[in-house]
């Protein structure tokens, strides 16, 4: 009975089951399947990758700038008066453009050149060591160094007030003095950095 079951016909159809029921069978009907399954197609399949630059700020890096630049906002600042800060990103503007007309590249990075060139590294304070006054040099963060400059580059700026030039054009051919390396800004801070130098000795007095 054993022998008659081993050769009997279920085995052919069994294998004929197997093979239809048979999920490594290739097939090629992709739409089918997916419609059968519910399932996207394979083709649709991704992988989600970071927002680039572009879709990310709305702009390319190195094309514009950003659209909260510390500098800028503090050099808009310190351009306003009386509380007028719509004016004052008015001047700012004229300034950029017109440092943008004369050097025929982007004004921002030459903007930010000309302060970092203006800012000085230390401050100087004056403090009663023993029975005198000495001078104690300071370290300034980032942004003081770059009030300072913004603050110096604008005084130095005011020589031409007398003559009847427009602020905006004495700060950007200050801007560009600075950029040349003809302002005299420079002697400021050679000026500061050399009495630092001298009075480092006091540079822990309290």
């Amino acid at each position: 009975m054993l022998a008659r079951f081993a050769r009997g016909p279920a085995i052919p159809s069994l294998g004929l089951g197997l093979r239809a029921l048979s999920t490594t069978t290739p097939t090629h009907n992709f739409a089918d399947l997916a419609r059968i399954t519910s399932s996207p197609l394979p083709s649709s399949f991704s992988v989600a990758l970071p927002p680039t630059d572009v879709e990310a700020r709305g702009y390319a890096p190195g094309t514009m700038a950003l659209r909260n630049d510390p500098i800028l906002d503090l050099f808009t600042n310190m351009l306003m008066q009386h509380g007028k800060k719509a004016e004052a990103q008015r001047h700012a503007a004229s300034i950029l453009a017109m440092v943008q007309a004369a050097t025929n590249s982007p004004p921002l990075p030459q903007l930010h050149r000309a302060i970092e060139l203006s800012s000085p590294s230390v401050r100087l304070l004056s403090m009663r060591k023993r029975a005198k006054t000495v001078m104690t040099p300071r370290g300034l963060t980032d942004r003081q160094r770059a009030r300072t400059g913004i603050k110096w580059l604008l005084k130095s700026a005011e020589r031409g007030r007398k003559g009847g030039v427009k602020r905006d054009d004495r700060v950007a051919r200050e801007v560009l003095a600075v950029l040349d390396g003809s302002s005299d800004v420079f002697k400021r801070v050679e000026e500061v950095h050399k009495i630092a130098m001298l009075q480092r000795s006091n540079i822990n007095a309290r």
